[in-house]
């Protein structure tokens, strides 16, 4: 009997974590972040990773590197592949309002884009058999997914926050929103998950 009862509350935390679990898409890591950034891992301990920053994408500072908690695995998600020295990576970062310290966005680790030949890989949170993502090897595990160059995915977070507010207003007046850098794939994909975004209350 206590076996089955163990089983039960097993089960049954497992079915609350993974209802708690909402997937965090492009445009809430881009508009919600404090800082996004390009880096290097540089050094790491049990609980923290150190990069260096190469690219400020949003936010300013004066500081060269910047001192990160890591992600920690559990049985929902778990980050692609370990922390390593010489990882680059597009960071979407929150400081902590009463430790001061950075973390990385999403119970999922969406926060953590790992650059591959100029390239990051974002996957297809909402698991959409229509979305038209492809199957990409992501250090040796298959995702379905977009693979963009780290300059067009630069540039179209920065046009989308500047388009961000015009965006929201043309959502809010006329259901509608407008894709005005259509040759950059990446911007595309933030245009389409803005919708969904906007419409469970997402603000700047």
């Amino acid at each position: 009997m206590k076996i089955i009862i163990g089983i039960l509350i097993f089960i049954s935390v497992g079915q609350v974590a993974f209802a708690d679990y909402e997937p965090t898409p492009l445009p809430k890591l881009i508009i919600e972040s404090d800082m996004i950034l390009e880096g290097e891992i540089i050094n790491q301990d049990s609980l923290t990773f150190t990069i260096k920053i190469l690219n400020w994408i949003k936010g300013d500072s004066t500081s060269k590197n910047i001192t990160i908690e890591k992600f920690e695995d559990w049985n929902c998600a778990n980050r692609i592949t370990k922390y390593k020295i010489g990882q680059k990576e597009i960071v979407f970062l929150l400081q902590h309002k009463k430790t001061k310290k950075w973390i990385t966005m999403g119970a999922g680790n969406e926060g953590e884009l790992l650059i591959q030949n100029d390239s990051i890989t974002y996957e297809d949170i909402y698991r959409d058999s229509k979305s038209g993502c492809s199957k990409l090897d992501y250090f040796e595990q298959e995702v379905c997914g977009w693979r963009y160059h780290i300059k067009d995915f630069k540039s179209g977070i920065e046009f989308y926050i500047s388009e961000f507010p015009k965006l929201k207003n043309e959502y809010t007046t006329e259901n509608k929103i407008t894709n005005r850098l259509k040759e950059n794939e990446s911007y595309k994909r933030m245009i389409y998950e803005t919708f969904n975004y906007l419409l469970f209350g997402g603000s700047y």
